[in-house]
């Protein structure tokens, strides 16, 4: 991903939204660091679209979990970071 400061930035917006809309994120830096990325329309929209679902499934998840029989506990949290690791 190229990266650019934000007078850069400021100077090449016209340019850099192009480029981003074309597929192509620009990520906005300051003094060096990351401060935001520039990303198209559709890109923002499959990212958003991704997200919901992913709350979804979390909010199906919890649901489940809670109706779960006494004494069946499911995987923990703390089994879910150990495969995480993995």
């Amino acid at each position: 991903m190229k990266a650019v400061s934000i007078a850069d930035a400021k100077n090449r917006l016209t340019e850099l939204l192009y480029e981003a809309e074309e597929g192509a994120p620009v990520q906005v830096t300051r003094r060096g660091q990351p401060v935001a990325v520039l990303l198209s329309e559709a890109e923002y929209a499959r990212l958003k679209s991704a997200a919901a679902g992913a709350a979804d499934f979390a909010a199906w998840a919890q649901s489940w979990r809670q109706d779960l029989p006494a004494g069946l506990e499911g995987i923990t949290p703390a089994e879910l970071e150990r495969w995480r690791e993995l």
